[in-house]
């Protein structure tokens, strides 16, 4: 019951698919979250997405879900919405 109680108040987010074509990727991702515009603002996958592809908000933060132990798997976009250019997030 304890368990129960804990999640209850969790935000559960399915999110919505998209092909990696459209997505800039060798594989396909999910979608999180979208700003007020449609572009994405959180997202993840197993390749980050290639630089210059649109769609991505600027500040989007994307999960690379297939990277080794010890390494960041969060990547923020510095592009723009137009040409995205995600670099890793570090704590250095």
């Amino acid at each position: 019951m304890g368990k129960y109680i804990e999640r209850i108040h969790a935000i559960q987010l399915l999110g919505d698919p998209l092909d990696n074509a459209a997505a800039g990727t060798t594989g396909d991702i999910t979608i999180y979250l979208y700003d007020e515009a449609g572009d994405i603002l959180y997202a993840r996958g197993t390749d980050v997405p290639a630089d210059t592809t649109s769609g991505y908000a600027k500040g989007c933060l994307f999960v690379d879900t297939d990277v080794a132990a010890g390494t960041t798997g969060l990547y923020v976009n510095v592009g723009t919405n137009t040409a995205a250019d995600f670099d890793a997030v570090s704590d250095a």
